[in-house]
C-alpha cells in the first residue's frame, strides 16, 4: 500500500501516545526505588514479629517459639529467627551469612543488612531477629527498573507493529476509495468499491456504498445523454436529406432574390449536416467502439499538411498559420485519420479566434515524461483568451466562452470535445491555458512510439 499523509497522522499519533505512556512510566519507575520502599516495608512487619515471638518466648518457651516462627513463615512466606546475644533460640537452619549478620547486630547495636535480603534487627532485652523477606511478586518483577529499558523497547517494538496495523485498516479503503474515484473521474464510469471493501460494516464501508451509488446515478445519466445524441444524430439525417432534395427543386424553379434565400438555407442546411456528423463522430468515439490501429505516423509529416491547408484558408480572412517542421522524424503510434482531426480541430479553432492580421504559431516538441517521452503539439493564437475558470470546460460539448456563443463564428462547440477523445484514445492529453502576453495556448500530448 502507497503511504499516505493520513496514514502517517494515525500511525504517528498511536504510537507517539504510546511512547509518552512508556516514557511517563518509566520516569517514574527511575526516579523512585520501590525496591528500597518494599524492605522498608518489610523493616516494620519484622519488628513487629520480632516483638511478638519474643513475648512468646518469654511467656511459653523455646516450642511455642517454634511454632509461632512456623506461622509467621506461613502467613507472609518470610524466613524469620530469634537470636538471644548470639545464641539461636529459634529452629531451623541458618546460613553462614546470617550468623554474621546477627552477631554483628549483637556486637553494634545497629540493625545490619546483608546479601539476598538478609535483615538483623536488634529488639529489646538483648533480643536480635534475623529475617529474609519473601520472594519479591510478580508485579515488582515486571517493575524492576533494572529490566525497565528492555521491556520498554520491546513494548515499544509491539505496539508500533499493533498501531500500523490498526492505521492501515482504517487507511486502506481510504486509499482504495480515492482511487476509485479517481479512475471515475478519468472517465470509466464503471468503477466501484463495493467489492473492494469486503464485510466492513462500518461508516467507511456506508462512505464506499454512497460512492457507489453516486456513481451508477452518474453513470446512467452519461449513458442517457450518450443515447439521446445518437438518436438526435440518427433521426435528424433522414429530413436533412429530404430538405437538401426540396431545396435543390426550388431553386430550379426560383430566380430573383429568391435566390438569396435559398443559398442562406443551403449554408444552414449544411452546418446542421455538419454538426449531426461531428455529433455522429463525438458518439461513436464515446462508445467505446472506437479502434486505434498501431500504425507508424510521422506526426511532423501530418501536422505540416494540416497547417498548410489552414493556412490557405486562413488568408481569406487576413490571417495566417505559421509552423517551422522539425528536422527529425516524430514518430507517434495510432490513426492518422484520428489524430488529422484531432490536430486540425484545434488549429481551425485557433485561426477563428485569432485577431485579423495575426498568425497562429504552430510548434512541435519533445518533452521528457517519468515514463518515456511526449510529443507536444503547441497552438497559440492571438485572440483574447479565455476566463481562467472556462479552460477546464473548453474540451466538453456544446460548450461555449460567452464572448464566442456568435453563431457568425461558424464553431458548433463539438470538435474540440472530438478532440480530447480522439488524443485520450491514443494515450494522450489536451488542454489549454492563457499566454501571460495574450492569446489563448492549446497543447495535445501524445506518447512517442
Amino acid at each position: 500500500m502507497r503511504t499516505s499523509r493520513i496514514f502517517i497522522k494515525i500511525f504517528l499519533s498511536f504510537w507517539l501516545a504510546m511512547v509518552l505512556a512508556g516514557a511517563v512510566v518509566a520516569a517514574v519507575l527511575l526516579t523512585t526505588n520501590p525496591r528500597a520502599a518494599y524492605l522498608a516495608h518489610f523493616e516494620k512487619q519484622i519488628a513487629g514479629s520480632g516483638s511478638h515471638l519474643i513475648d512468646v518466648y518469654q511467656t511459653q518457651g523455646a516450642p511455642a517459639l517454634w511454632q509461632a516462627s512456623r506461622q509467621i513463615t506461613s502467613r507472609t512466606r518470610a524466613r524469620i529467627f530469634l537470636f538471644k546475644g548470639s545464641q539461636l533460640v529459634s529452629q531451623g537452619f541458618v546460613p553462614p551469612i546470617g550468623m554474621e549478620l546477627a552477631a554483628m547486630a549483637v556486637v553494634t547495636g545497629r540493625p545490619q543488612q546483608g546479601p539476598h535480603g538478609w535483615f538483623a534487627y536488634p529488639v529489646k532485652g538483648g533480643f536480635t531477629v534475623l529475617a529474609k523477606p519473601p520472594p519479591p511478586s510478580r508485579l515488582w518483577i515486571i517493575l524492576n527498573p533494572r529490566l525497565i529499558g528492555l521491556r520498554l523497547i520491546v513494548t515499544f517494538i509491539v505496539g508500533g507493529i499493533v498501531c500500523y496495523l490498526l492505521a492501515r485498516s482504517l487507511v486502506a479503503p481510504l486509499m482504495r476509495l480515492q482511487i476509485a474515484s479517481r479512475r471515475f473521474a478519468a472517465g470509466e464510469l464503471g468503477t466501484r468499491v463495493g467489492p473492494e471493501l469486503g464485510n466492513r460494516k462500518d461508516e467507511i464501508a456506508g462512505l464506499g456504498k454512497d460512492f457507489d451509488r453516486m456513481a451508477e446515478r452518474i453513470e446512467a445519466l452519461v449513458r442517457a445523454q450518450k443515447r439521446l445524441l445518437r438518436d438526435i444524430s440518427h433521426e435528424l439525417r433522414s429530413p436533412l436529406a429530404r430538405l437538401n432534395v426540396a431545396l435543390e427543386l426550388a431553386r430550379r424553379n426560383s430566380a430573383g432574390p429568391a435566390l438569396k434565400a435559398l443559398d442562406r438555407m443551403e449554408n444552414e442546411s449544411n452546418r446542421l449536416n455538419e454538426l449531426i456528423g461531428q455529433l455522429a463522430d463525438l458518439t461513436w468515439l464515446e462508445s467505446g467502439a472506437a479502434t486505434v490501429p498501431k500504425a507508424r505516423i510521422d506526426l511532423a509529416r501530418l501536422v505540416q499538411a494540416i497547417v498548410e491547408d489552414a493556412n490557405f484558408e486562413a488568408r481569406d480572412c487576413n490571417r495566417s498559420v505559421e509552423f517551422t517542421p522539425p528536422e527529425k522524424e516524430m514518430a507517434v503510434e495510432g490513426s492518422e485519420e484520428l489524430l488529422r482531426r484531432a490536430v486540425e480541430n484545434v488549429v481551425r479553432n485557433a485561426v477563428r479566434y485569432t485577431d485579423k492580421g495575426t498568425a497562429v504559431e504552430v510548434g512541435l516538441i519533445l518533452r521528457k515524461t517519468e515514463t518515456g517521452a511526449d510529443y507536444i503539439v503547441r497552438v497559440r493564437d492571438h485572440g483574447p483568451g479565455v476566463p481562467d475558470e472556462a479552460l477546464t470546460q473548453l474540451f466538453q460539448p456544446f460548450y461555449r466562452v460567452d464572448g464566442a456563443r456568435d453563431r457568425l463564428t461558424g464553431g458548433t462547440g463539438i470538435g474540440l470535445a472530438i478532440t480530447e477523445w480522439a488524443v485520450h484514445l491514443h494515450g494522450g492529453k489536451a488542454s489549454a491555458f492563457n499566454e501571460p502576453s495574450g492569446g489563448l495556448v492549446m497543447e495535445i500530448a501524445l506518447p512517442a512510439a
